[in-house]
């Protein structure tokens, strides 16, 4: 028996179940009191009443299959961005650069499609993830090296190098071979995908494609993966590198792995968006989606199915909150409950830690 075996003590299904519920219980805390932040907001600084907001919220994000089916359509990149993000937070590691592993990975699939459009579409669309993820991980290459070589924070570089990506994206676009030709385009972009490329939709009349069961693939196989040996070695450099390094893991190397894993994720997100919407290379594909995973990753308490179910209430927030800005109330107001929200789950986390 191993080290990490001997340290791991297995746990029943119905303690690991206790484990999660608890876990949970802040959560929904925050939730209600969020809930409570915003219909204190709408009453204060809107002519709308409490229940004509909650109610053009809920039908704004759920109110028929429109809408839920934008909303699901919204939460796929982040669940995707999420889960990789929760992996890393759970060994101690803070990738913040999802925006730049998304267009690393979709640029990558945008030369796959560009090399192989004439191929059948199904291949296409594997060599284009196999290259959207291997370029996320890319991505994160120079971060982890300035971390082990010279001890510069992986905060740090992973967030500056999400603005140095952007300006890359848009010189690729255009001054390179990706870049639109069309003189009436006035901002730059790629070339639109071939038809046959984009992705299949799951409702007709909807934006919702199977990407977003790519989401659902990634949220419960890294929620088994999590539960392995594999797992515990994770979960036990986040919570104790010593004595990780003790028990026969590398601390380090373990980290700079579940970085690359967490860009890698990023990097998939890419390509389904590029497939799956917006069909052609933008300087807005990711649309703050790299960040927002993040925080979606923190919600969810670095646990893949709480994570995927963050992902569709900031989703929810989206869709939702479109709906009340058409009923008059301002947008804004969304992005302060998504605040709450992470706040609150950052207290009840560091309050949880000290007990």
């Amino acid at each position: 028996m191993s080290a990490v075996a001997a340290i791991a003590t297995p746990l029943s299904r119905r303690q690991r179940g206790r484990q999660s519920a608890a876990g949970a219980l802040p959560t929904l805390a925050v939730g209600a009191g969020s809930l409570a932040v915003f219909l204190v907001l709408v009453l204060w600084f809107t002519s709308v009443g409490a229940g004509e907001a909650l109610s053009t919220f809920g039908r704004g994000a759920f109110g028929g299959v429109d809408p839920i089916s934008e909303t699901l359509t919204r939460a796929v990149p982040l669940a995707i961005i999420g889960v990789g993000a929760g992996v890393a937070l759970r060994a101690g590691v803070f990738n913040v650069g999802g925006e730049s592993q998304m267009i690393a990975g979709a640029v990558a699939a945008t030369l796959v499609a560009r090399w192989f459009g004439g191929a059948p579409a199904v291949a296409v669309w594997l060599l284009a993830v196999l290259a959207a993820v291997v370029g996320g991980a890319a991505w994160a290459v120079v971060p982890a090296v300035l971390w082990v070589r010279r001890g510069v924070s992986e905060i740090l570089s992973t967030l500056l190098i999400n603005f140095v990506t952007t300006a890359l994206l848009a010189w690729v676009l255009a001054k390179t071979v990706l870049h639109d030709p069309d003189p009436t385009v006035i901002t730059p972009q790629g070339r639109q995908l071939p038809a046959h490329l984009d992705l299949p939709l799951l409702i007709h009349g909807s934006r919702l494609h199977i990407g977003f069961l790519v989401a659902v693939v990634a949220v419960f196989a890294t929620a088994w993966t999590l539960r392995t040996a594999t797992g515990f070695r994770i979960d036990l450099v986040g919570a104790n590198p010593r004595l990780a390094a003790q028990a026969g893991v590398r601390p380090t190397r373990l980290r700079i792995e579940v970085l690359l894993i967490s860009a890698a994720f990023a990097g998939l997100a890419g390509a389904v968006q590029l497939f799956g919407l917006s069909h052609r290379l933008t300087t807005g594909l990711t649309g703050g989606v790299g960040y927002t995973g993040l925080l979606v990753a923190v919600l969810g308490r670095s646990k893949p199915l709480v994570t995927a179910v963050a992902a569709v209430v900031f989703a929810a927030l989206l869709t939702g909150g479109e709906a009340l800005e058409r009923a008059g109330v301002p947008r804004t107001l969304s992005a302060v409950v998504q605040m709450v929200l992470i706040i609150g789950v950052a207290l009840a986390s560091v309050t949880e830690a000290r007990r």
